[in-house]
């Protein structure tokens, strides 16, 4: 698949037409819940992540493109084996996704969080993380990664209470610490 097909969801966003989501008072998405994915998910999730991934020249990025795997259904379908993969729904349209692998009982790593970018500062990634945090309420620590030139990510994790514990060959490294900890 050419990463220049539209995506097929369902719903309207702004002047920018997408099947499935209704827009609530004011345009906010009503619902937004996460859903194990499966392997019928794997080609339209690959094709969101594509979206977001690409959108990252917007906020610092130099050149498309986006972390190993992201553009690759093979790359996604290992990670559906390997860890778990939550689709972000929003009104039941699937809009976004993550890989959550454990490292410890109480220790959690977020991977390759991704969400369509024309959802990007609605508040949809935010109630994803939100939801993340109480479904694995076990978590005693949450840990991830995002590359340290992009603008957008660092404010996005730091404003869900994560620090950054260090900045090593173009990352940073984030930790979050929860109240069980």
């Amino acid at each position: 698949m050419s990463p220049e097909r539209p995506l097929c969801l369902d719903f309207i966003w702004g002047s920018v037409r997408v099947r499935g989501v209704q827009q609530g008072e004011g345009g906010q998405v009503k619902t937004i819940k996460l859903v194990p994915a499966g392997e019928q998910d794997l080609e339209l999730l690959t094709q969101i992540c594509i979206r977001a991934f690409h959108s990252d020249i917007e906020c610092g990025g130099t050149e498309v493109g986006g972390p190993p795997g992201y553009d690759d259904v093979a790359y996604q379908r290992r990670a559906l084996e390997r860890a778990d993969y939550l689709m972000i729904q929003a009104d039941g349209a699937t809009v976004g996704g993550f890989h959550v692998l454990r490292d410890a009982p109480d220790e959690f790593y977020l991977s390759q969080l991704f969400l369509d970018p024309r959802l990007h500062h609605q508040g949809v990634g935010t109630r994803a993380m939100e939801l993340m945090f109480e479904r694995y309420a076990q978590a005693r620590i949450w840990r991830t990664d995002t590359p340290a030139w992009n603008t957008r990510t660092r404010p996005f994790y730091l404003k869900l209470g994560f620090q950054i514990v260090k900045e090593e060959e173009g990352f940073l490294h984030f930790e979050k610490r929860t109240k069980s900890s």
